[in-house]
């Protein structure tokens, strides 16, 4: 049987998947779901060391959804928001709740975690769970 490798977290990996032009659903899934699986998998040294590598800025949304993700993670596992999560660069003016159907933007207004809100970049809060990340796990 075939042994599968264990997918290592680097955040540059997202930004540079912004930059590719990946299609908004997959963005989406891989900074909500697949980020916090895999930061949920380290050992807490790693975890650490991680949260200090800062992702090159894109210049869209998702350098806010990114670093909201991250900085809810870290809190999650015990560690402090890496301060590259807190550039300026990294917040939106204006509130982008990511889902476009009604019900679930009241949801993801109402029940946003504290990092999404102050990066104003708002996922649906069914995505996260005590992890931060996806409910369920799914296979890639």
């Amino acid at each position: 049987m075939a042994k599968r490798r264990r997918r290592i977290l680097r955040l540059q990996d997202y930004s540079d998947a912004i930059r590719a032009g990946w299609e908004e659903t997959d963005l989406y899934r891989a900074i909500v779901h697949e980020v916090p699986r895999l930061f949920h998998s380290l050992d807490h040294r790693t975890q650490h060391e991680t949260l200090l590598e800062r992702p090159a800025l894109t210049g869209t949304r998702w350098d806010a959804l990114l670093a909201a993700i991250v900085e809810h993670v870290a809190e999650l596992h015990g560690h402090d928001a890496p301060a590259w999560t807190s550039e300026r660069e990294r917040f939106l003016d204006v509130p982008w709740v990511v889902s476009r159907n009604p019900l679930i933007r009241l949801q993801s207004i109402a029940f946003a975690p504290p990092a999404f809100i102050r990066h104003s970049a708002l996922p649906d809060p069914r995505d996260l769970d005590a992890r931060g990340g996806e409910p369920h796990a799914w296979v890639l």
